[in-house]
């Protein structure tokens, strides 16, 4: 059934949404950027104009914006349950096993649902539950129970007509930040906030255009979060050296393991780049240097180092994709464990 609403309504709702589930506050330009092309016709028009919109439509559009900004993985419509039936239709052995462990599922949503209405921590509610499953059909029948839950946590968080969202953002961060703010203050990260980093992964055409400040705390958070001791520079007046990397505490004093210049350019990375870095490398006795660039090193840059045996590596572009591939964050929600 069809609902009327006004465009501004819808407008206003749709922000409202997407900055408590994904944590991310985009303005009215920024959402007329991505907005699909199937929901033009409900989004653009005068604010004033009163629409008829189905539920499943403003459904469909949220679940794609959520996926748009990089907070979920996929906005695939429909039951999550058949989502994963359809997955394992062509394998006999997951089928039965998912027709085996349902009913355990839905026990375990029950035992939830209770522990929530009496106020209680449904994580601990349901974990007798799960063992059981896991005592009654062993790992495989855990990991089918961790995925219904997962898909069930997607579903709900995609869902414009629950409260539920995965992660329970402390504040709301503005997306034009990521372009124009050097600040690397945050609560979801070191040196640069989550909700970015899972933004980049579903829009890295955009690497070459955030603020060259947020692409050094990007390059400091992954070193961060490899076990490595980071330090970020100044931002400015820094000597050329963006980032310092340790493998030990560097209060024990010794020098850094890796030097780190960012370049956030599209031009290749000339020879003098490198050979600055690696009078910096000698200078401050570390074992190499990294230049983390969204371009490319030069085939001068490349065939210097080679022939010189500089310890001056590349980050280039397409590594610069795979370590915010790894940066992605795993689901945590109300129903996972």
């Amino acid at each position: 059934m069809a609902i009327s609403v006004s465009r501004r309504e819808l407008i206003t709702r749709t922000g409202e949404l997407i900055g408590y589930k994904s944590g991310l506050g985009l303005n009215k330009a920024e959402f007329d950027e991505i907005i699909p092309t199937d929901y033009h016709r409900i989004w653009f028009g005068p604010s004033e104009n009163y629409l008829r919109l189905y539920p499943e439509e403003f459904e469909g559009l949220i679940a794609e914006l959520l996926q748009l900004l990089g907070n979920v993985e996929s906005a695939s419509p429909g039951l999550f349950t058949m989502h994963l039936r359809n997955k394992y239709m062509n394998n006999v052995k997951k089928s039965k096993l998912l027709d085996d462990v349902f009913p355990i599922f839905i026990n375990m949503m029950e035992k939830c649902n209770e522990a929530a209405r009496e106020g209680k921590d449904p994580n601990k509610a349901i974990v007798p539950v799960l063992l059981k499953a896991k005592m009654k059909h062993g790992g495989e029948g855990f990991n089918m129970i961790m995925e219904l839950i997962g898909g069930l946590n997607n579903h709900l968080h995609m869902s414009p007509w629950t409260s539920i969202r995965e992660t329970e953002w402390k504040d709301i961060a503005e997306l034009k930040s990521l372009f124009v703010s050097e600040s690397l203050e945050t609560q979801y990260g070191t040196f640069m906030d989550q909700r970015y980093i899972d933004y980049l992964r579903a829009n890295f055409d955009k690497i070459g255009s955030i603020h060259w400040r947020k692409f050094e705390g990007l390059t400091a958070e992954f070193f961060e979060r490899q076990g490595y001791f980071v330090e970020i520079g100044p931002g400015r007046a820094d000597g050329g050296i963006d980032v310092r990397v340790w493998t030990h505490d560097p209060n024990l004093a010794g020098p850094p393991t890796i030097l780190i210049q960012c370049k956030r350019q599209k031009d290749l990375v000339e020879q003098t780049i490198v050979k600055a870095l690696y009078a910096d490398v000698l200078h401050e006795q570390a074992e190499k240097g990294l230049i983390v660039t969204t371009s490319s090193f030069s085939p001068g840059s490349k065939k210097l180092c080679f022939a010189r045996a500089y310890p001056v590596a590349e980050a280039n572009r397409e590594t610069l994709r795979s370590w915010i591939t790894a940066m992605r964050k795993p689901d945590t929600g109300i129903w996972s464990l």
